[in-house]
């Protein structure tokens, strides 16, 4: 049955299902669900956890032996079973259906995956699991409604703000969940006192979201250039270290050249991911750039970074924040354009 994330804890103090699955393309609101579910079953008595990944080449045989195995150690077991993708091939769809067929009082098996689209949730063998379980599903949080989340989110915290810090708030972290609960759990440590205004928020809350090296380095890869020169901009406006950018860009290349190397060994991109340990949320950025971008391409992007390491060290007449800029134009376009890179002005 479809339960609303507010809602499973009541739901699972009426009846404790089988299986419980949480779909959702929010990272953090889909782990905080999880979460919320876990400690639940703790209290419960399934004081025993296994977690399986399926990624990949996953042996769905797994699911089955882990949960006819019997613990020795506790009486009851949660089953954590982590999707890399909610589309699951004939195979995963057939051992779900198995561990349906007879599941045991003492498992309760914890599924999380990205958005399960509308379609595939009015198919036979989902309305078949449906039966059986609580399917949870996580929405985005829109622009009209982050305002009330990060109320809701201060609250827990004691908290209280004016509009005009909430609208900081906002603005400062740009939507991303992850970003806004971190500035809120850091407000929580800085507050003077339990009422929050816009002076000091302001001075609290740091572009986490916005301007940071990480961002810069993901939303060049999904080809925003646009935005990626934003922040780059922004960057070198609040005097962050050009070496420390360099570096890090540097060692997303080399990480895309390994995958790259794999693909032009017959790999999927989905196998080389895996390979290199590429987390679920930055997997879209990464299969963008390497959908793009060849091994050859990858490795000019890469050539020019011992120049413009030189320039910060002001060994070449290079001037490091166009090298950075050329860098990330090439990065996020299609083609590598820093092969010529001018060390004359």
């Amino acid at each position: 049955m479809q339960v609303k994330p507010e809602q499973v804890v009541s739901q699972l103090n009426n009846k404790i299902p089988p299986v419980i699955w949480v779909a959702g393309d929010e990272t953090l609101l889909v782990q905080e669900s999880c979460d919320e579910i876990r400690k639940f079953a703790r209290e419960q008595g399934y004081s025993e956890r296994e977690i399986y990944s399926a990624q990949g080449s996953f042996d769905w045989n797994i699911l089955l032996e882990a949960s006819n195995n019997l613990s020795l150690f506790a009486e009851k077991k949660l089953i954590d079973l982590r999707l890399s993708s909610a589309k699951l091939d004939d195979t995963a769809k057939k051992t779900l259906h198995a561990y349906l067929a007879n599941p045991s009082e003492d498992n309760l098996l914890l599924i999380s995956s990205p958005k399960v689209e509308k379609a595939a949730t009015n198919t036979k063998w989902f309305k078949q699991i449906e039966a059986h379980a609580y399917f949870v599903t996580i929405w985005p949080i829109n622009s009209q409604q982050l305002a009330g989340w990060i109320r809701q989110r201060l609250k827990r915290h004691g908290l209280t703000a004016d509009g005009q810090a909430i609208e900081i708030i906002c603005q400062r972290t740009e939507g991303n969940l992850l970003a806004t609960a971190q500035e809120i759990d850091k407000l929580s440590i800085l507050a003077d006192n339990n009422e929050l205004d816009a002076s000091t928020v302001a001075r609290a809350v740091a572009d986490s979201a916005r301007f940071n090296v990480f961002t810069l380095i993901d939303t060049a890869l999904a080809g925003n250039t646009a935005r990626a020169l934003n922040i780059l901009y922004h960057l070198k406006a609040e005097s962050e270290d050009p070496l420390k950018i360099l570096n890090f860009i540097c060692r997303e290349i080399r990480s895309l050249c390994k995958m790259a190397q794999q693909l032009d060994n017959g790999s999927s991109i989905s196998n080389a991911m895996q390979s290199a340990r590429v987390w679920n949320n930055r997997m879209g950025p990464v299969s963008v750039a390497l959908n793009k971008h060849s091994l050859m391409q990858l490795q000019a992007i890469l050539s020019d970074a011992s120049l413009i390491d030189q320039s910060v060290k002001g060994l070449n007449k290079l001037n490091t924040w166009d090298g950075l800029s050329r860098m990330v134009l090439s990065i996020s376009s299609k083609n590598p354009i820093c092969n010529h890179l001018d060390l004359s002005a």
